[in-house]
């Protein structure tokens, strides 16, 4: 599971487009109804690129991660 506290529409696109990211996590108390509408669907919308470096990277997290 990959996932990060979005807090603008750039972070929830793009941890998903580089990251492979999976998990979108919002704060309850901070992020207005709009707000978490626009980031819920720019994470949605975006796709993994698939660049060498970015799996390059999920690799080396990949040997990080205790299963």
């Amino acid at each position: 599971m990959r996932a990060a506290l979005i807090h603008d529409f750039f972070s929830a696109h793009q941890g998903v487009e580089d990251d492979d990211m999976n998990l979108i996590c919002l704060g309850g108390r901070v992020t207005g109804y709009a707000s978490a509408e626009e980031f819920v669907l720019a994470f949605l919308n975006a796709e993994f690129i698939d660049a060498e470096r970015h799996i390059r990277r999920l690799r080396e997290i990949e040997k990080l991660e205790i299963v």
